[in-house]
């Protein structure tokens, strides 16, 4: 009797279980955004902005369009042209964003391009099907080139490429002449809209096709050489900074790979070290005494302190005699011979900032960086943990551009690094080499990362790991300093369209439509104190808390081994002592000031795909904010309680992250 008792509750949680997922997958499938949707409702809102931006403007603007396939163009892209060059007086060329329309209607394959981006189209014409410049300008254009060679004109004031090859290399003289390739360029721009509807994919691919990459880099490296030959032919001095710290045998490794990276380059390394023991001092003393060459010296640059790779940074940077500064660390090795030399050609030319390498993890090729994008969240590493072959075609070769880069390999010119006034010191562990290169960018430079080369990073053998509550807390303060120092470019990125997501940890490079369908949780009723008294912290409850700010709590949370669609879903508040800020202490259950809020189920395609041992995690993702007033002001940690729908099992647990109210 008892076994058949047992059998008919497993069956009843199973078909219980099996609603549950009926449920789910139905929820999901609303979830989830289709492009066609998306671009509906794109197209009103891009119609709108055009007809208020055009409303009180009298000036008429003269443009030429010079379409490279076969397509054709939205009803609003003219007037969208139109109100860009309006806008922007100093823009010649202008680009936008562009798809494939089908024979049935049906639009796919969008195209979400990135701002001006000189070393991207040295890398493939990512212009595109449809370009627009300014009539004044191509008219000098046509004095200077036989335009009748690959363009033909079809209406007025409208071309249709007949030699894609010709018309490429033209477009490159053209983005010469604009002044593309100088410092604070404007006379390129780009409309973040789809302004060109091609007839096939193939038609739209043609511009995913190396070009010119290869003899440009060539180009510039034999830039480099014209530039720093002198009586002796020498080339320029480098100057490599290393911070280390008690890690000789990964100095050792670093070193080595410097040496052999430099073929071509006339090369001096510094070892900053902030205090290794007297031992460890030894050891790297003497293995700089068996490194030093006839022509490349080696220096130890020994100042025990507190930990600061700003300071150390700068403090190597004083020391060196080079034209251009390399900054290294020391759980980095370079593995392609000649690399500083690559470096350097882009280093040198009058428009460029900062200049990265991708980074794997050792011996795989398991992207550690691939450059740094700006969200609302923060400085991100996009592409992060990603295999290769499943990354975005511009992780895969070339050269792209940056906001920012690691200084993990970080290469400058030392007079634009004083220019930029180095690193800032108060930021004293992370976000020091965002902040460059956004002063950088700020001052007019491009940032680039060679994605064509790569060298591996021994990620956080030297610091350790931040996910700490006391080093995520620093880590928090000193994001925030960032965008102290930098307000315009918060959540701001010009090289990552507004059209791809932007929201969560998502090291994937997705459309956002994909996740239109969630809506942000606006919490207006103030919850009442609830007790977690039956509920038990358990480490299965895995929660991350991507972003706070304002009020506004974006992350996770999932039931690792069980099926997440039979769970219900809380956030829960506490409110911290205040005697311990800046600290995270354990909660008690039962205490007062526990909140509990239901949360929405949000589509988080990344958490399908980062964790396929999972079920059902899709709708894992929450995106709450708590209005002002909401509760009692104060600092709250944050956890995580859910509920089993089924067997009424209560877990909970809490992450390091905190909310001011």
């Amino acid at each position: 009797m008892g076994k058949e008792k047992q059998n008919v509750k497993a069956l009843i949680k199973q078909v219980l279980c099996e609603k549950e997922n009926h449920r789910y997958h139905r929820f999901l499938a609303k979830k989830k955004g289709s492009y066609d949707q998306w671009l509906a409702g794109q197209e009103v809102l891009w119609r709108q902005e055009n007809a208020s931006g055009l409303r009180d403007e009298k000036i008429d603007v003269g443009f030429v369009l010079i379409r490279a396939a076969s397509g054709s163009i939205p009803g609003y892209a003219r007037e969208s042209i139109m109100r860009y060059f309006m806008q922007h007086p100093q823009t010649e060329i202008l680009y936008g964003d562009e798809d494939v329309q089908e024979a049935d209607g049906k639009k796919r394959c969008p195209v979400f391009k990135p701002d001006w981006s000189p070393d991207v189209l040295d890398s493939c014409f990512y212009f595109g099907s449809l370009v627009a410049v300014r009539s004044e300008f191509f008219d000098k254009l046509q004095k200077n080139a036989s335009l009748h060679l690959f363009l033909r004109k079809t209406e007025k004031n409208e071309y249709s490429v007949t030699d894609y090859f010709q018309y490429v290399h033209w477009m490159y003289q053209c983005v010469q002449m604009a002044g593309g390739y100088q410092k604070g360029a404007r006379g390129i721009g780009h409309v973040p809209q789809i302004l060109f509807h091609c007839e096939s994919l193939e038609d739209q691919s043609r511009y995913r096709v190396p070009l010119c990459f290869g003899e440009r880099c060539q180009e510039y490296e034999n830039d480099l050489e014209r530039a720093f030959q002198t009586g002796t032919k020498k080339m320029p001095l480098v100057s490599v900074v290393i911070p280390s710290r008690d890690h000789p045998e990964l100095l050792e490794k670093c070193i080595r790979a410097v040496i052999a990276a430099a073929m071509g380059i006339r090369l001096e390394i510094f070892v900053v070290d902030n205090g290794s023991t007297q031992e460890n001092k030894g050891k790297t003393e003497k293995l700089i005494q068996n490194l030093t060459q006839n022509d490349i010296a080696v220096f130890l640059i020994y100042r025990p302190m507190d930990f600061n790779f700003s300071r150390m940074c700068n403090l190597g940077a004083q020391n060196a005699a080079g034209d251009i500064l390399l900054f290294l660390n020391d759980d980095v090795e370079l593995v392609v011979q000649g690399c500083m030399k690559q470096m350097a050609a882009l280093a040198v030319r009058p428009y460029t900032g900062a200049v990265g390498l991708k980074l794997y993890y050792p011996g795989s090729q398991r992207i550690q960086h691939a450059g740094i994008t700006n969200l609302p969240m923060g400085p991100v590493h996009k592409l992060q943990f990603l295999e290769e072959g499943r990354t975005f075609g511009s992780a895969r070769g070339g050269n792209v551009n940056y906001l920012a880069v690691t200084a993990a390999c970080l290469m400058v010119q030392r007079k634009k690094f004083l220019e930029a006034g180095g690193f800032a010191e108060e930021l004293q562990v992370a976000f020091n080499d965002v902040d460059l290169c956004f002063t950088l960018y700020e001052s007019g430079y491009q940032n680039v990362c060679m994605n064509g080369i790569y060298a591996y990073h021994y990620e956080s053998l030297s610091r350790g790991d931040d996910e700490a509550a006391d080093k995520l807390e620093r880590l928090l303060v000193e994001r925030d300093k960032l965008y102290e120092r930098h307000p315009g470019l918060e959540g701001v990125d010009p090289y990552y369209s507004i059209h791809l997501n932007r929201e969560g940890l998502d090291t994937c490079i997705r459309p956002a439509y994909e996740t239109a369908g969630n809506l942000l949780q606006k919490e207006k009723k103030a919850p009442r104190e609830k007790s977690l008294r039956h509920y038990r912290k358990d480490e299965c409850v895995a929660l991350r808390i991507e972003s706070v700010r304002s009020g506004e709590i974006l992350g996770w949370c999932a039931v690792l081994g069980d099926n997440n669609a039979c769970y219900k879903r809380e956030l829960v508040l506490k409110k911290a002592d205040p005697s311990l800020s800046g600290k995270t202490a354990e909660c008690s259950p039962d205490s007062d000031g526990v909140y509990r809020i239901p949360l929405w189920e949000q589509y988080r395609p990344d958490l399908q795909e980062n964790m396929p041992d999972q079920e059902n995690v899709a709708l894992c993702g929450f995106h709450i904010c708590l209005e002002s007033g909401l509760l009692p002001a104060g600092r709250y940690r944050i956890g995580a309680a859910v509920r089993h729908r089924i067997t009424g099992a209560c877990l909970m647990n809490w992450s390091n992250r905190h909310v001011e109210l």
